[in-house]
């Protein structure tokens, strides 16, 4: 798949119906972003969607909640890398931007929790998603914004792709709540590892199997007919091989934040949802 820029970089005109020609929509068939869309009460999604929701929802009645906890973890993880002075940022695998009513209520996207002057690249292979990032996320926030429609499970592609970064100083890479559809994620995240310069940062959350509820929710989404691979503990340490873990290391993503002590009985629990920080030496 050839990358995309869907922008030039930082312009912030909001795409008109016709950026829709030549996309195929396939209303038949679930895809994750629209489910999680679904799961958090937003209005982007079709009734395959919402049926596959059902049956994540019947095997879990907890996933609501879990999906709203899913994207706190990018609130306790932006903050931390905010005050750590980066500046520049790749949510990879970005997703749909968060629903209407949450946006009203607070300012949980990428690009709104970074830095003043920062610059943040959104990155997805689903062009729908795209197009709706392109109009929702267009100049607000501190930071300057780029999009760019690429298959993201392909890195040499993306990093062809001549992005608005400098990818000599630190940058980070941000894979929030997206790995688990991805089979091969740990030759992927090397990849990316390899292109970035010393000091950049890696921030994961990532859907475990190691309790009951994790496997539940994989049951429902295998049910679903959606990707889905969860991670033990040992497999999503894995994938920071390389990097220098910070805070409290692996921790469940619900209670992430920068002062939970490494050890603690919180942060050495089984959860349905990892998350860590590391910087790369």
């Amino acid at each position: 798949m050839t990358a995309t820029l869907l922008r030039t970089p930082w312009e912030t005109d909001i795409p008109g119906p016709d950026e829709f020609h030549g996309v195929e929509l396939d209303m038949e068939k679930p895809q994750s972003a629209r489910v999680e869309d679904y799961l958090l009460r937003g209005l982007t999604n079709f009734a395959a969607d919402r049926e596959a929701a059902g049956l994540i929802i019947g095997l879990d009645a907890k996933e609501r909640t879990q999906a709203r906890q899913r994207k706190g973890f990018r609130v306790s993880a932006m903050s931390y890398l905010a005050g750590l002075g980066v500046s520049q940022f790749v949510d990879v695998g970005c997703g749909l931007p968060l629903p209407e009513w949450w946006r009203r209520r607070h300012a949980h996207e990428v690009h709104q929790l970074a830095g003043p002057g920062s610059r943040v690249v959104h990155i997805d292979r689903d062009p729908i998603v795209m197009t709706h990032a392109r109009a929702l996320l267009a100049g607000c926030g501190p930071a300057a914004i780029g999009h760019l429609e690429a298959d993201f499970t392909e890195p040499e592609s993306v990093l062809e792709a001549e992005l608005p970064l400098d990818l000599g100083q630190p940058v980070v890479l941000a894979f929030f709540d997206v790995l688990h559809e991805v089979e091969h994620a740990r030759q992927v995240v090397a990849a990316y590892t390899d292109a970035v310069a010393p000091g950049s940062m890696l921030v994961i959350s990532h859907r475990s199997r190691d309790n009951a509820q994790g496997r539940q929710t994989a049951a429902g989404h295998e049910a679903a007919g959606l990707a889905y691979t969860a991670r033990s503990r040992e497999e999503f340490t894995a994938l920071f091989d390389g990097w220098h873990l910070l805070g409290p290391g692996i921790a469940p993503a619900p209670v992430w934040s920068a002062s939970l002590a490494r050890g603690s009985a919180k942060a050495a629990a089984r959860a349905s949802v990892y998350g860590a920080i590391a910087v790369k030496r």
